[in-house]
């Protein structure tokens, strides 16, 4: 599971190369992994044009690549920042080893049933931003940075907080 081969994969494609062509005004937003069965090795990458606020996800798996239609995002206070690939050096792996750290350290009662993450930039950060649902209910959210592996910082809000 590696950003940089997913993103080399992608760009190399004949798809993406013909979209990208039609579509210049598009920048890297974010890679995004749910970690279960079902999407075992897929990829969800977005790029997102400033002036339209639309945002075009392509779904890279080692099958096959396409992509959804524009699509409206929700908008962060800050905008939607580029997502710089050479910022990311550390490995996926790392990155969740230490966010399970993180959840065993501070939350060891919250029982994990879905976890996914997204690489982004927000909040003054390249980060890797996991997240997992749990039983109770739950989310708890870790942030890492992508080049110190650091956590940024990590929480737990209940579902219903959300809303």
């Amino acid at each position: 599971m590696d950003l940089h081969g997913t993103l080399a994969s992608l760009t190399r494609n004949i798809l993406f190369k013909e979209w990208q062509s039609k579509n210049p005004n598009y920048f890297l937003a974010h890679a995004f992994v749910m970690l279960d069965e079902p999407n075992t090795g897929i990829w969800q990458i977005g790029f997102y044009n400033p002036e339209k606020e639309r945002m075009v996800t392509f779904i890279v798996s080692d099958k096959e690549i396409q992509h959804t239609e524009d699509q409206e995002v929700l908008k962060e206070k800050t905008g939607i920042q580029p997502l710089i690939p050479e910022d990311v050096t550390v490995a996926v792996e790392d990155a969740l080893k230490t966010a399970k750290q993180c959840l065993q350290q501070h939350y060891s009662a919250e029982k994990p049933l879905k976890e996914f993450f997204i690489i982004q930039n927000a909040e003054g950060h390249t980060m890797f931003n996991i997240t997992y649902f749990t039983q109770s209910l739950k989310t708890i959210n870790v942030k890492i940075d992508t080049k110190t592996g650091k956590i940024i910082k990590h929480s737990m809000q209940t579902l219903a907080e959300f809303a």
